[in-house]
């Protein structure tokens, strides 16, 4: 009976989930078409400036929240309440101190606003101002947060997916509808923090609700060494979440000081298709490994190598394809969208694409060096990358402009997580040649460059203009890709060994 439990709070919650990422996705593309059009790129820019910075200040979170989840499943199921609400007392503390620290942090950064922005957006409201209401949102973002994590722990995270999900579209109507009438980002931003504010306290009014003894209880504070034992994964991870913070947050503060905010609102419409489509894909990949951390607990090297390559295979495939069908169609979509003047150079879109491919393939390493425990190995592999990304942005940056910054965020992923990654799980689990690895990725490559130059032909012959080209272009570009896909693979014993498998999950749900 409990396994059902479990198996339908599994069901519901990746539904739920999915769901959610689709309307995000409509939603997202409603109020950026708004925005864009009342406001227009100047605003856009500053947006994703300031974003950005935030962004970076949030390493102070530090994985705690995945901590938190991890220290709260056994007291849940044992049903141990004095334990649950000792541990919400220190998470309470935690993310106190968090929001404290980004409020300072961030405050402090306000003076050197004006060597961040190299070039001052044409807008009338004062600069400083507006990131004192995007650091202000971030802010409140900590406070009540924590007891959204009970929820997801006890296996109900779709209750807090649809109180966001709500709010979303609350705050969706009041920013379009005071834009709409007002033309006012001040406004805009304030809703924004209302909104922010308002779902937290939601989730953890629901949260007393269905665990009163968080409120009614007077906790006792958790030891000394039961502390320092939820803490020990949580200085793993921060050297790690420190770098990544770094590599994957600082591509608009690097635009706006070396070009200009403008540049920053220009790319944010392409980083959304990026992020749009991960969103999505992102979950067919966890549909395929949830038993990865349950398989690495098994002696059976050949048998994690397999599936390694499955995964491989799997997200090399859906990233190649999204990433190959944005390079090719996006220009369309921008124009079809919000207009020619927005659109960017071939070599940027490709920078960005070929970074969204990289770092979608590399999901797998990583979450296999994750899985396995390899935490301090490679610790240091996100810190040499974000070095190596900041020196390469400038000097590339100098050399060919806007692509620049992007394109030396993948080489800095290749030449360092790209690398160490693969090289611990391929040594010290599967026993094998790390060179496999790295001819299993490049082949992909070239297979879809073959594919992309072959869909570009195929797409230039269509001269149909507007949304019925844009989807006429996305069509041949799925059929081709996906059709040459299969003849190539079709033979494998890979592919044969996934169509039987998914075979037998429509079997099962049949």
């Amino acid at each position: 009976m409990k396994n059902q439990s479990r198996t339908k709070n599994v069901t519901v919650n990746s539904m739920v989930s999915l769901l959610c990422q689709v309307l995000n996705l409509l939603l997202n593309f409603l109020t950026r078409t708004i925005f864009i059009k009342i406001l227009g790129a100047e605003y856009l820019g500053v947006n994703g400036l300031f974003s950005n910075i935030l962004t970076i200040l949030s390493f102070a979170e530090l994985g705690i929240g995945n901590a938190i989840v991890f220290n709260l499943y056994k007291p849940l199921a044992q049903d141990d309440k004095p334990q649950i609400s000792s541990l919400m007392l220190l998470y309470k503390q935690v993310y106190t101190a968090i929001g404290l620290f980004v409020l300072g942090a961030g405050l402090l950064v306000t003076p050197f606003l004006g060597v961040i922005i190299k070039t001052k957006p044409n807008i009338p409201e004062n600069i400083s101002l507006l990131y004192i209401l995007f650091l202000l949102n971030t802010v409140v973002s900590y406070f009540f947060v924590y007891k959204k994590n009970i929820m997801i722990a006890d296996q109900k995270n779709y209750i807090t997916l649809i109180v966001t999900q709500a709010t979303t579209i609350a705050r969706v109507i009041l920013q379009t509808s005071f834009l709409l009438l007002t033309h006012n980002f001040i406004v805009y931003l304030t809703i924004q923090i209302v909104c922010t504010l308002a779902e937290n306290f939601v989730c953890s009014a629901l949260a007393d609700k269905m665990y009163p003894y968080l409120k009614n209880s007077n906790p006792v504070p958790l030891s000394k060494s039961e502390t320092k034992s939820i803490f020990a994964d949580v200085k793993a991870l921060a050297i790690y979440k420190f770098g990544s913070v770094i590599l994957n947050g600082t591509d608009n503060i690097l635009i706006s000081m070396l070009l200009s905010v403008r540049d920053v609102g220009l790319a944010s419409n392409y980083t959304l298709l990026m992020n749009s489509a991960n969103s999505i894909l992102g979950k067919l990949i966890d549909a395929f490994t949830a038993s990865v951390g349950n398989l690495n607990t098994e002696s059976n090297a050949e048998k994690q190598y397999n599936v390694f390559k499955k995964i491989m295979f799997i997200s090399s495939w859906i990233y190649g394809f999204a990433a190959v069908g944005i390079y090719l169609v996006s220009k369309n979509f921008i124009v079809t969208w919000i207009g020619e003047k927005y659109l960017l150079s071939s070599i940027v879109v490709f920078s960005i694409c070929f970074d969204f491919y990289v770092k979608g393939v590399q999901a797998a390493p990583y979450m296999y060096r994750t899985t396995l425990g390899l935490f301090i190995q490679g610790k240091w592999a996100a810190v040499i990358a974000a070095v190596v990304n900041l020196i390469l942005s400038v000097i590339l940056c100098k050399a060919i402009g806007l692509g620049g910054i992007f394109i030396a965020t993948p080489i800095s992923r290749l030449i360092s997580t790209g690398i160490i990654d693969p090289y611990l799980i391929y040594k010290r689990t599967f026993k094998r040649n790390v060179l496999d690895y790295f001819e299993m990725f490049i082949g992909y490559c070239v297979i879809f460059i073959v594919i992309a130059v072959i869909s570009n032909f195929a797409i230039s012959c269509v001269s149909i203009a507007g949304w019925l080209g844009v989807i006429l272009k996305a069509g041949i570009v799925t059929v081709i890709f996906n059709g040459l896909m299969i003849s190539v693979f079709f033979r494998t014993k890979i592919f044969k060994e996934l169509l039987q498998s998914v075979k037998q999950l429509v079997s099962r749900k049949v």
